[in-house]
């Protein structure tokens, strides 16, 4: 059975390169191949017959394009490759693969295997059809022969551009560090539920939680903008978020209402409120510049400029608050209010993907009572945590 499809190169051709891939059957699944050009360019390497589909080793593959360089990060199941300026990226696990951030679907996922990484030959081909990077190809199962036809084009892009490259994405993929600001603190309690729990103690035992087990498991340098029960500005929380070159920003708190019977979780992400609700709980936790010494007033230019400011980050923590709130519903009996967006000063500043996490409503009794657990702290630093682990899984695709 023969597959061949051809494409108009997007740049002059100088000569045609083919390339030859030979396949010879192992036992199992297990393929050995051999690809040979008529250059100097040969490789050696295995493929997997898995479900009726070859899966062939992502470097090698792409190594017969020129390219040299990759990066494997294990903790976040993601590849990335560079092509002559080809940027190239890879989930394990997943059926989708960017090239020059577009997405496009394959037949079936990338898995890693002997410590590589493999992805389905024919649609991959398909993929740099469409990208023009190849302008053909054909199979031949009969012979178990791969024929790849590439115009050569004197656009190439340097190594030293190409390492660029992968450095800027391995910097974008490695967290530096994370942000967790325990909201309130000294001075400012924040709310204080009808038994006498305070906001700020609940915020402060969940964020250590919380960094306790980013760092465990993830190994990410996670810091606090507070560890102790002292009073920090608002403005200078993200100040020393962006100081520490933070990746992340997570300021827990506690919400609270006038009617006692108000109950659920919910996060919010920066932006003009939509709605009376995110209105209030923003005034509130806004109040606390009344205890900063200074008279300070956030006028609603002062919150457009913001979130302009913010604009690059707005996706990444609107996604971030969304795995949030699913991850606590999964964990705890409360109500999810789900993702909102509103006007608090905390988040103002920050230059990374910031959320805040209402916890619960320290108002209501129901719910005050289970705040004061320590098992129930422990299921929200837990939830908070997958859902970081997830967000970062899935940040190259924004």
């Amino acid at each position: 059975m023969i597959f061949q499809a051809v494409f108009e190169p997007i740049k002059k051709p100088l000569f045609f390169l083919f390339y030859w891939c030979v396949v010879t059957a192992q036992e199992f699944n297990e393929y050995s191949i051999s690809l040979g050009v008529t250059s100097s360019n040969s490789i050696k390497t295995e493929v997997y017959l898995k479900e009726n589909t070859l899966h062939v080793h992502a470097q090698d593959l792409f190594g017969l394009f020129g390219s040299d360089r990759a990066f494997v990060n294990n903790a976040t199941q993601k590849e990335a490759i560079d092509v002559a300026g080809i940027e190239i990226k890879i989930t394990f696990g997943s059926q989708f693969i960017l090239l020059n951030e577009k997405l496009y679907q394959l037949t079936s996922p990338a898995f890693q295997a002997k410590n590589k990484t493999y992805i389905p030959l024919t649609s991959v081909l398909l993929v740099l059809e469409a990208e023009k990077i190849i302008s053909g190809f054909t199979i031949d199962e009969p012979s178990k022969k791969i024929t790849i036809k590439q115009k050569e084009t004197n656009n190439k892009i340097p190594l030293a551009s190409s390492a660029k490259k992968i450095e800027s994405e391995k910097k974008k993929w490695q967290f530096k560090s994370i942000i967790i600001d325990p909201g309130h603190g000294g001075k400012d309690p924040g709310a204080i539920g009808r038994s006498g729990l305070k906001e700020k103690d609940v915020a402060l035992d969940v964020s250590k939680r919380l960094a306790k087990k980013i760092e465990k498991n993830l190994g990410i340098k996670t810091i606090l903008t507070r560890e102790e029960d002292v009073f920090i500005k608002l403005q200078d929380r993200t100040k020393f978020a962006n100081k520490n070159e933070g990746s992340l920003f997570v300021s827990i708190h506690v919400n609270a209402a006038e009617s006692r019977q108000a109950q659920g979780f919910e996060t919010y992400f920066l932006s003009t409120a939509k709605n009376e609700n995110a209105i209030r709980v923003a005034a509130r936790e806004n109040s606390v510049l009344e205890l900063e010494g200074e008279a300070q007033t956030l006028k609603n230019e002062d919150l457009i400029r913001a979130t302009i400011a913010q604009a690059a980050f707005v996706q990444q923590s609107e996604k971030l608050a969304a795995l949030i709130q699913k991850e606590i519903g999964r964990r705890v009996e409360s109500k999810n209010l789900g993702v909102k967006q509103a006007g608090f000063y905390v988040l103002m500043g920050a230059s990374m993907p910031n959320v805040l996490v209402e916890l619960g409503f320290i108002t209501n009794s129901q719910e005050e009572k289970k705040l004061k657990s320590s098992q129930y702290r422990e299921a929200l630093a837990t939830a908070i945590y997958r859902a970081i682990e997830e967000y970062q899984k899935t940040i190259d695709y924004e």
